[in-house]
């Protein structure tokens, strides 16, 4: 079996980092350089979906406690600030971009908060240890999105990447945490486009620690690292996925 009983793979969730903020999107620095080394500390081997991917496909064996880290939105101070602290923690990510905003800003949210260059990408990308994901095109949910043109958001992504010469896993992180979760015809005829196109996974919120092997590939949950955490917050969160508030 590729699988060791009761295998756990934690996803863990990351935005922006920053050297003097800190808030429900933001991280300061000093708080990621604690939060990889106590993963670090307590055994965790950071992989790639395409490690995940291989592990089902070839039964390449997966590390005895698998984790991967993931970014939201490509922000350019993953480039300045995150990256340094993978580097030197020896650490794989994945950063999920959301393709049209590339060298701009979060406009989604009218912001002015700078999104990770084109070159900047592929300079991570040269490096081997960043994977890239897709956050949508245009980081519209996919709650409501027909297929058609789920499909068209997805080809977009895919076909901008390659024109800037970026290879990106076929991995999807739903924006917003969206998907049609309430309207079962949509999330059927949703996973079916995601077969059809060779999909591998798609990620959502959730706050759990997904069991291995995957049960849903394209519902897998993710779970919030929050500027705002403590550290035994943190620690909690990577043990089990969420924090009881009647505990």
């Amino acid at each position: 079996m590729m699988f060791g009983p009761r295998k756990r793979l934690p996803i863990l969730m990351y935005h922006q980092v920053s050297t003097d903020r800190a808030n429900g999107l933001t991280i300061p620095a000093d708080s990621l350089e604690m939060q990889l080394a106590w993963i670090a500390e307590k055994g965790y081997s950071t992989i790639s979906f395409r490690e995940l991917l291989d592990s089902g496909e070839t039964g390449q064996s997966l590390p005895a406690r698998p984790v991967i880290l993931t970014f939201d939105d490509a922000y350019a101070d993953f480039y300045s600030h995150a990256w340094p602290l993978l580097k030197r923690a020896r650490m794989k990510a994945t950063l999920f971009v959301p393709v049209a905003f590339i060298g701009k800003t979060n406009l989604w949210d009218q912001g002015k908060e700078p999104i990770l260059s084109a070159d900047q990408l592929k300079e991570l990308y040269r490096q081997g240890d960043i994977e890239f994901g897709i956050h949508s095109f245009l980081h519209r949910s996919y709650a409501s999105l027909a297929p058609e043109d789920m499909k068209e958001d997805l080809d977009n992504c895919f076909q901008t990447l390659e024109f800037h010469g970026i290879r990106a896993a076929r991995v999807l992180a739903y924006p917003y945490g969206g998907y049609p979760r309430k309207d079962p015809e949509l999330n059927r005829d949703m996973k079916a486009l995601f077969r059809s196109i060779d999909l591998w996974y798609a990620v959502r919120i959730g706050n759990r620690i997904n069991p291995l092997p995957v049960r849903d590939r394209y519902e897998m949950k993710r779970i919030d690292i929050r500027g705002t955490d403590s550290f035994l917050t943190f620690k909690i969160k990577l043990a089990r996925g969420f924090i009881n508030p009647f505990a």
